[in-house]
């Protein structure tokens, strides 16, 4: 029977679903790359520090918006189901949108400098989330049905949107403001596709009650009581870094740092996040018919290991090299930032791919003690450099040394998950 299931992951649509996802993020990413010389001679590194920090709320809030309910639309059990968890996904959403532009203005307040700089536009920020919900949500139930190629078409669309705003506003010397409106642009292109299926479908919604919401938020409640959080912490690990090194070194700094983290994003957007929306949906099929998922888990983590280490040889030895050549010469030191947080980001790379392992296996809850360690490694990092005076590469040296072996410690549970034990 196990013979039987390699054949048919190897011989079906498996790497065909790959390939949609990549080929869309590929070229999506292709455009990022092009548009990334121009942007760090449009937009100063101050510029793109605070549309960066600005954004972080977006990074951290974005991805658990809908509770991480959105995810169960893959799982559902049938259409009844799917149209149930799509509303409360977006009740719970709306609620917490509420509660984030409440705690957005506090911080406004208490950082004027922010305001300063782009006064009112800061709350574009708050337009992005709102979007960020139904993207979430059409995703996840382009996912369901193996629509691949319809996610990959949008992302092409939406990144090119996005950074043909971002060369028409630099040229227009929009500063930070027209980094905000292109990516609140780039947001809203392609819904209409994205929405196609679920329109078609529309009727079911009519026949959505509160009961059966209700039923079915408490059917998948191990989502936001424990994925979510997790999410939440593993994201806020990185993002949380932004707000330390804005602290311990300056916005200049940051804004070196912000093209080195954008850069570094790119494959794990173009490859990693695909790829695990593919495993996530092989992976949980394997598990229904054997009880585990040690095929799929070991095929998804060769291909993604000999993509990781040439990638990340890349990096380390020509970083510097690069940024200095493509970004122009005042851009040397975010490669030396690429150059020491490389070996950690390949782990990142893999890891990450694999992480839906954990909702499969119903485990929500160890990803979220996993996710605490990320936050622990970054507040020690802050405070060896606050007490004694590090410079960033002391820094980021102790993050990419201490995120890599929780990166190790993560993936060995993974794969002992995979056995079905």
């Amino acid at each position: 029977m196990q013979i039987r299931l390699k054949k048919v992951l190897l011989e079906s649509q498996y790497f065909k679903y790959i390939y949609q996802l990549t080929m869309g993020s590929f070229l999506a990413q292709i455009i990022t790359v092009l548009v990334a010389p121009f942007m760090t001679r449009l937009y100063a590194p101050e510029e793109i520090g605070i549309y960066t920090l600005l954004l972080t709320v977006v990074t951290i809030f974005g991805p658990v918006l809908c509770g991480k309910y959105d995810q169960a639309i893959v799982a559902a059990e049938d259409e009844n189901e799917i149209v149930q968890l799509i509303v409360g996904s977006i009740f719970v959403s709306f609620v917490f949108i509420i509660l984030i532009t409440i705690g957005f203005n506090i911080y406004l307040t208490l950082n004027s400098q922010i305001t300063d700089k782009v006064g009112g536009f800061a709350y574009l920020v708050i337009g992005v989330l709102f979007i960020t919900v139904f993207v979430n949500i059409l995703t996840a139930y382009n996912n369901r049905y193996k629509e691949y190629k319809i996610i990959s078409t949008v992302i092409v669309t939406r990144t090119l949107a996005q950074n043909v705003g971002v060369l028409v506003f630099g040229l227009l010397k929009f500063g930070s403001i027209g980094l905000l409106l292109s990516q609140l642009i780039g947001m809203l292109v392609g819904f209409k596709r994205q929405g196609k299926h679920l329109y078609q479908n529309r009727r079911k919604l009519r026949e959505v009650t509160f009961k059966g919401i209700k039923t079915s938020l408490i059917k998948y409640k191990d989502l936001p009581r424990f994925s979510m959080p997790a999410h939440f912490i593993n994201t806020a690990a990185y993002s949380i870094l932004n707000f330390f090194i804005i602290d311990l070194f300056g916005l200049a700094v940051f804004g070196f740092y912000a093209i080195s983290y954008r850069i570094l994003g790119l494959p794990l957007n173009l490859i990693s996040m695909n790829v695990s929306k593919v495993f996530f949906q092989r992976a949980f099929e394997e598990k229904k018919m054997l009880g585990n998922y040690r095929s799929s888990l070991k095929i998804i983590s060769v291909f993604l290991l000999c993509l990781s280490i040439p990638m990340v040889i890349i990096l380390f030895m020509l970083g510097p090299f690069v940024f200095r050549q493509v970004f122009g010469g005042g851009w040397n030191e975010a490669g030396v930032y690429v150059q020491i947080l490389s070996p950690m980001y390949g782990l990142r790379f893999i890891v990450s791919a694999l992480a839906p392992a954990l909702i499969i296996s119903g485990k929500q809850k160890m990803e979220f003690y996993m996710s605490n360690l990320f936050i622990i490694a970054s507040v020690l990092s802050y405070m060896v450099c606050k007490l004694m005076g590090g410079e960033i590469y002391i820094f980021l040296t102790i993050i990419t040394l201490t995120y890599s072996l929780i990166y190790i410690i993560f993936y060995l549970y993974i794969y002992k998950l995979s056995k079905g034990i």
